[in-house]
């Protein structure tokens, strides 16, 4: 049964202390994300922290869900800012996107693999990750094909990109093709699994 996480505008205090739980995610991993340790981080007291968080769980579930909507409101900013005019285009400009990322171990990387990781053991936060990954997708199929495609199509999109992306942000700096040989062959595969005609 899926969960849905819902979201509320957030109090100065609460952004402060989920600011220092994805720092201390970034920098040392789940295993460093305690309540103590937060507290010190937003430079509170633990009391405080749990008047706004009762648990570390309340903690990752607030910090991960509001995580991936900055992530995907990033994406959405990024597309509307392009200048892509066809369906080939507006693909290859999100697979470049993608990869500039994955060409680097940014912050974005390592709060990631640590989300995965965590994910494994939590069904809220692995719900979490599902559903970032749906909104990410349809923003993604949104901009390739400015809503005006088939679910036959989107799927396809989304089925060959999303693991893809993720993958790359994991194996970017092995591969043996460059960023922009890599992003023409990701967008020929993509058009030819996923445009059943047009541009």
């Amino acid at each position: 049964m899926e969960q849905q996480v819902k979201r509320r505008v957030l109090s100065p205090k609460e952004r402060l202390i989920l600011d220092a739980a994805l720092e201390l995610l970034i920098e040392t991993g789940d295993a460093g994300l305690t309540m103590r340790k937060l507290a010190e981080r937003a430079e509170m007291r633990l009391s405080n922290v749990q008047y706004y968080f009762k648990t570390r769980d309340d903690v990752l579930i607030a910090m991960v869900a509001g995580y991936f909507e900055e992530c995907t409101e990033n994406l959405k900013k990024l597309a509307h800012e392009s200048n892509a005019s066809t369906t080939r285009d507006r693909i290859r400009f999100l697979v470049r996107a993608v990869l500039v990322h994955g060409l680097e171990i940014s912050d974005m990387c390592r709060a990631f693999r640590e989300i995965w990781a965590i994910s494994s053991r939590s069904g809220l936060i692995d719900e979490c990750l599902m559903e970032y990954y749906r909104r990410f997708s349809k923003v993604v199929v949104d901009f390739a094909f400015e809503g005006k495609t088939d679910a036959a199509s989107a799927d396809r999109l989304t089925t060959l990109l999303i693991p893809y992306f993720e993958g790359y942000s994991i194996t970017a700096r092995a591969l043996p093709l460059d960023m922009d040989e890599t992003a023409d062959l990701l967008t020929d595969l993509a058009m030819s699994v996923s445009v059943t005609g047009g541009d």
